[in-house]
């Protein structure tokens, strides 16, 4: 009765992690395991989100939280670098990032201000709708 239950776990599993290669979150190590590690996509964009955090929003947030005024240079700038809207599939001129990219895109804009980063993601949940299948 253990092999049975064995190969049901292992075949579960492949089912599991199967997906998650295939759509880039995670790819198999030279081990034969999973890794993981970003590819060198994810952390380019991990670096530009950084660096336009330090650069732009983590100066202007204090400002932003005092007076209330809508960040609509960062919003400008934001778009031009593609680090909004990235699931926008390439199809009609998108970067058709996955969720995981844009969750680590996400993750390193809120880490200067949640507000700002709230702006920027929110510009997003209108045009989902226009490419859920």
């Amino acid at each position: 009765m253990a092999a049975p239950m064995k190969q049901i776990v292992q075949s579960t599993i492949k089912k599991s992690i199967q997906p998650l290669l295939v759509r880039g979150y995670a790819h198999a190590s030279g081990s034969g395991g999973i890794s993981f590690e970003l590819n060198e996509t994810q952390q380019e964009f991990q670096a530009l989100a950084r660096k336009f955090c330090r650069e732009e929003i983590i100066p202007v947030a204090a400002e932003h939280d005092r007076t209330g005024e809508y960040p609509w240079g960062i919003v400008k700038k934001a778009h031009e670098l593609g680090l909004i809207n990235g699931h926008i599939p390439a199809s009609v001129g998108g970067l058709e990032l996955s969720v995981f990219d844009g969750c680590l895109v996400a993750e390193e804009l809120a880490y200067g201000c949640t507000g700002i980063m709230t702006a920027l993601e929110a510009s997003g949940l209108g045009v989902s709708s226009f490419f859920s299948s």
